[in-house]
């Protein structure tokens, strides 16, 4: 039954210290990074207003948002996610113990189900955390430098908008659970696994969005491209869509490539 393959999932996880590792990562990155950037920016807001300069002061406030307090999630929480949740599936491959965690269930999809389902907890409950205490942050950071609550509201949790953007990173690490299994599980190698990640999220959309003659169409269909974009609230020019539609394409995008893992596996030798 999917319960009992969910609780050996989650047996095997919550007795793994990299877990803990890596949840603690997310967290401790976020929230410095939040605060780094919220404590800069406000700096070089009292900088530009000293100086009359009216233009990098508007885009100091521009800093100080909830999105912004979340960037240090996007940037490194979202890859550990990645890795970790890669780890999850190739680590079983280079220990040894994927057959014989095949053999113990008696229908293969309920593997990258189960890990999906109790990972995906975790990381939802991590992202949920680490956005909650990285816009807290912020706030204090900034207010350290800047006394004006005007500007200060808009990295608050009453903020608008504030709650919509916090959902997004939360979907946004669940898809990125549900790619790294399904990668992980057509690829089977960390090596492997960790470099179509990585280049995927790191390079490839950079570069595709750069080649003359596929930068005016391809990136509106790239799906870190559309998730980044929807929880900084911007719409993706020339989309079909709005951000809404930028969320639900890269979710699909995501258990597209979640299916076809979980396809291969039943189909292959463990």
């Amino acid at each position: 039954m999917l319960a009992h393959t969910i609780n050996a999932e989650w047996i095997k996880i919550r007795t793994t210290k990299a877990v803990y590792w890596t949840s603690a990562l997310i967290v401790v990155f976020s929230v410095a990074f939040g605060g780094f950037m919220g404590w800069a920016n406000a700096m070089n807001y009292n900088m530009a207003v000293d100086d009359g300069n009216a233009e990098l002061a508007a885009a100091s406030v521009e800093g100080l948002t909830v999105s912004s307090a979340l960037l240090g999630l996007q940037l490194f929480g979202v890859m550990i996610l990645l890795i970790q949740g890669a780890l999850l599936v190739t680590g079983e491959y280079g220990n040894n113990t994927a057959k014989s965690n095949v053999l113990a269930v008696p229908k293969r999809w309920q593997l990258p189900v189960a890990k999906f389902i109790v990972y995906g907890v975790i990381a939802a409950v991590v992202t949920l955390v680490s956005a909650v205490i990285s816009v807290l942050v912020t706030r204090w950071a900034a207010g350290t430098q800047i006394d004006d609550d005007a500007i200060l509201s808009n990295i608050s949790l009453s903020a608008d908008d504030a709650w919509t953007v916090v959902l997004r990173m939360v979907i946004y690490s669940l898809g990125a659970v549900a790619l790294a299994i399904g990668v992980a599980y057509l690829v089977r190698r960390t090596a492997g696994a960790m470099a179509v990640l990585l280049l995927w999220v790191l390079v490839f959309e950079d570069i595709v969005s750069m080649v003359p003659k596929v930068k005016d169409w391809v990136p509106q269909y790239l799906p870190f491209n559309n998730i980044g974009s929807a929880v900084n609230l911007n719409d993706i020019a020339d989309a079909p869509w709005g951000q809404n539609g930028s969320v639900l394409y890269f979710v699909v995008v995501c258990l597209v490539v979640f299916v076809i893992g979980a396809v291969t596996l039943r189909r292959r030798d463990a």
